[in-house]
């Protein structure tokens, strides 16, 4: 939620990822990995007491590169259903270019 005015022009708190917002313009370079086409993205501005290990990673990801956005999509590949339990994510993490997968608090590599 501190980066959410800066990045957006938001006018209205987003706790979830059912809005898109218009990007500024010093934002679209920043991040272009999150902008539409249309110049907007959609946007979950979290606040400490909603989700409070996601904001610690969004904390932790702010102070190591200087930029408090992750990236979140949906976890499965092109043409797919979305992944829907551990057994579905290793299937598809194994059977991928992925380096890493997060479940919980196991961290799944390759190597």
């Amino acid at each position: 939620s501190r980066v959410a005015p800066q990045m957006f022009r938001v006018d209205h708190p987003a706790p979830f990822m059912t809005f898109t917002f218009e990007v500024n313009e010093a934002w679209k370079e920043r991040v272009p990995e999150v902008v539409h086409q249309d110049g907007t993205a959609r946007a979950q501005a979290l606040a400490p007491g909603l989700n409070d290990r996601y904001y610690a990673l969004m904390e932790e990801m702010e102070r190591l590169t200087g930029n408090g956005v992750v990236l979140n999509t949906s976890l499965n590949r092109r043409g797919e259903a979305m992944v829907c339990s551990p057994h579905d994510a290793l299937e598809m993490f194994f059977g991928s270019d992925l380096e890493y997968l997060v479940m919980e608090d196991i961290l799944v590599t390759k190597g």
